[in-house]
């Protein structure tokens, strides 16, 4: 039985000019079958990586988290939402962050709800990776809400990851001295594709 190139589907052959052939029904089945399993494949890659890729938003259970000093790695707890396929999560939390345990480009997201008893108090939030940092400071955080809330945030930074690499956050501030401030971060990740 011939197969095609590519994918290997098998097809009904002859002899020329053209011979009668009793295992072509036979041969017309297992081309049926080859082109439904591939179908199915396909399928299901479009589910995993398009309609439904392993994605997953941290957040802290506590909030506010009070703080005094210029800059903060918050430490995430929980884990807002989770997708993820196969035996094994792409996104796993860890203390503060999230492992990454499927290699791949990601879309990295951050940010951080500051609010303060004064107004000099002005955040920014960074992506880490492997506790270093992996794209630039935000743009200084603009009003939000009432009174002294500022919302800091990265929205999208693309990133080719490995597996055991550690994402995180960190927020500061360019106020002088070091007023109280209280923060409500979130940390999300959505996996792309294949690295």
């Amino acid at each position: 039985m011939k197969t095609t190139e590519t994918y290997g589907f098998p097809y009904p052959e002859c002899d020329p000019p053209k011979v009668k052939d009793s295992s072509q029904i036979s041969q017309l089945r297992a081309l049926a079958v080859a082109v439904d399993e591939e179908v199915e494949r396909v399928v299901n890659v479009a589910e995993r990586d398009l309609i439904h890729p392993a994605a997953a938003r941290f957040a802290i259970a506590t909030l506010p988290v009070v703080a005094s000093g210029t800059l903060e790695s918050p430490v995430f707890d929980t884990t807002v939402y989770s997708i993820n396929w196969g035996p094994s999560p792409a996104l796993v939390p860890v203390t503060g962050g999230v492992r990454i345990s499927t290699p791949g480009w990601y879309l990295i997201g951050c940010h951080a709800l500051v609010t303060s008893a004064t107004a000099a108090v002005l955040p920014m939030v960074r992506i880490t990776l492997n506790g270093s940092p992996a794209s630039s400071w935000s743009a200084v955080a603009g009003n939000y809400g009432v009174g002294n809330g500022r919302l800091a945030s990265l929205s999208a930074v693309p990133l080719s990851l490995v597996e055991g690499d550690i994402i995180r956050m960190e927020i500061q501030h360019v106020a002088a001295g070091t007023p109280v401030w209280d923060y409500r971060p979130h940390l999300w990740a959505v996996r792309l594709v294949d690295a």
